[in-house]
């Protein structure tokens, strides 16, 4: 029985192991394009963010009367 189990164990490896391999090789296709898409997005959202910031200071320092 143990070496059954140890046949099937094996295969099991084999196969997890090739697995692995055959998508590691279609993952570094498209990694660059998408990581750098990923990137533009966050640097936009950043550039966003800091202008939504900067409109309420500006908003805000025009409504402070003058003394």
């Amino acid at each position: 029985m143990l070496e059954m189990q140890m046949k099937v164990w094996s295969a099991w490896l084999d196969t997890r192991g090739r697995a692995i391999d055959r998508v590691a090789e279609d993952r570094d296709r498209g990694e660059v394009t998408a990581t750098t898409a990923m990137i533009v997005l966050l640097v936009i959202a950043a550039i966003a963010a800091g202008a939504v910031i900067a409109t309420k200071i500006g908003n805000n320092a025009q409504a402070v009367p003058e003394p």
